[in-house]
């Protein structure tokens, strides 16, 4: 049983799609229902999903470059290594939300807070959050801010949770 009112799941979603349409960067973030998918499925399909996939696979990609990303789902689900505690999965879902990626500089942390608590709430206390690295969230002891690319971008961070019945996929990305 959800402890939010009705209409507050699709306020949320319009919320989100405005934050994300203004970004001067690609984001996805999607909110659904939990169906016994992995993490990394969950964002494979997501990125998959897009008009402009920012995912591709062996039978998709026809160019010559080698692309960065992953190949499928099972490798996307590697890549996503670093498990966030529930606890601070709304500093983490702030910094990947907020921060531009390729300037390494913080943009709207505090708008996108606004955003990024009632989404790490959604799936609650016991949920599971992975991430790809440390591209939006700063590492631990301010060490070197690496990542597993999760998308063809030069650079992105994936933040993915289930939990509480729910799942969450957030990605920005920034190419340089």
């Amino acid at each position: 049983m959800s402890v939010h009112l009705p209409g507050e799941l699709d306020a949320l979603r319009e919320l989100l799609d405005e934050w994300t349409a203004r970004q001067n960067f690609d984001m996805v973030v999607e909110i659904g229902e939990d169906r016994g998918l992995d993490h990394g499925q969950l964002c494979w399909d997501a990125l998959e999903r897009r008009p402009e996939p920012l995912v591709h696979g062996p039978a998709a990609c026809r160019c010559r470059r080698d692309h960065r990303g992953p190949r499928d789902a099972r490798q996307l689900d590697e890549r996503l290594g670093v498990r966030v505690p529930a606890a601070r999965a709304a500093d983490w879902m702030t910094h990947t939300l907020g921060r531009n990626l390729v300037f390494r500089s913080p943009g709207s942390l505090s708008q996108a807070r606004v955003l990024a608590e009632p989404l790490a709430e959604l799936l609650g206390p016991d949920a599971v959050w992975r991430a790809n690295g440390y591209a939006a969230h700063p590492p631990p002891a301010g060490r070197n801010a690496s990542w597993n690319p999760v998308t063809v971008w030069t650079f992105d961070a994936a933040l993915v949770g289930i939990g509480n019945g729910r799942t969450v996929v957030a990605v920005a990305t920034g190419e340089d």
